[in-house]
């Protein structure tokens, strides 16, 4: 896959969603609730082994169950996004490449479902 990095990166909390302008002109918006639900660090993810696996796409995809609401978003070096919620989680690392290819967009939704990336 290639390496997409993002040139914009902004909360939304009305519309409940994080919204990333990559460097190829490309907008993911993913919904705050499906962020919170994927969280990647060790805790969330039931241990290290289960870590870096990738997003669950569909969970993007899922209607919003909670109302969330975003402290602090901030880069981890050039690779990955820190979000600290209000209840002041902040451990899971979102990674870039990652967060691209979970992208729920209906043209990257479709990609992804069948398999070409």
């Amino acid at each position: 896959m290639a390496f997409y990095s993002p040139k914009s990166v902004k909360v939304q909390t009305q519309k409940q969603s994080l919204v990333i302008e990559w460097t190829d002109g490309h907008e993911s918006i993913y919904p705050l609730d499906g962020l919170r639900r994927e969280c990647p660090c060790a805790g969330c993810k039931g241990g290290h082994e289960n870590m870096g696996e990738g997003f669950d796409v569909m969970i993007f995809r899922l209607p919003t169950l909670q109302h969330h609401t975003v402290k602090k978003i901030e880069p981890i070096g050039h690779h990955a996004l820190r979000i600290t919620w209000a209840d002041g989680h902040n451990a899971g690392m979102y990674r870039w490449d990652l967060l691209r290819a979970a992208c729920p967009c209906d043209s990257c939704f479709a990609v992804s479902s069948i398999g070409i990336q």
